[in-house]
């Protein structure tokens, strides 16, 4: 019966070991579902602030291309009014001579020197002298 006795003390150690062994198993199984869950509610905010900012740069985009359209525009624009008031200032024969006179005060020309260049009066040639002076 000694026999008996050592065999049932065996079996119920064993059995008790084998539920420890499932409780500590138990535990961690459900340690991990709980990590499992916290990380699964962090991808789930992670992915709502990834297309939120998807969004953003996607209205970003669409913002710089829209600049870059009107910039383009107003570049064509400057060009334009640049080339035709080039054309107006070639078709007036006293605008030109103004733009010429005011070249030659930029270069030190004194209003002497601009009233004999561009043939006009002493007036005339003191004002653009002094207008164009003070500018530069």
């Amino acid at each position: 019966m000694e026999i008996s006795h050592l065999i049932y003390l065996a079996f119920v150690i064993a059995i008790l070991l084998f539920i420890g062994a499932f409780s500590v198993l138990v535990k961690r199984i459900a340690r991990l579902t709980e990590q499992n869950v916290q990380q699964q509610k962090q991808l789930a905010t992670l992915e709502e602030q990834l297309l939120a900012n998807q969004q953003e740069l996607q209205e970003v985009r669409v913002g710089s291309i829209g600049m870059g359209d009107k910039i383009k525009a107003l570049v064509s624009a400057v060009k334009q009014t640049v080339s035709q008031q080039e054309q107006l200032a070639s078709q007036d024969p006293q605008s030109r001579l103004y733009q010429q006179a005011a070249k030659l005060v930029a270069s030190g020309y004194s209003v002497e020197d601009l009233m004999r260049e561009c043939d006009m009066p002493k007036a005339e040639a003191e004002l653009i002298y002094n207008l164009h002076k003070q500018s530069s």
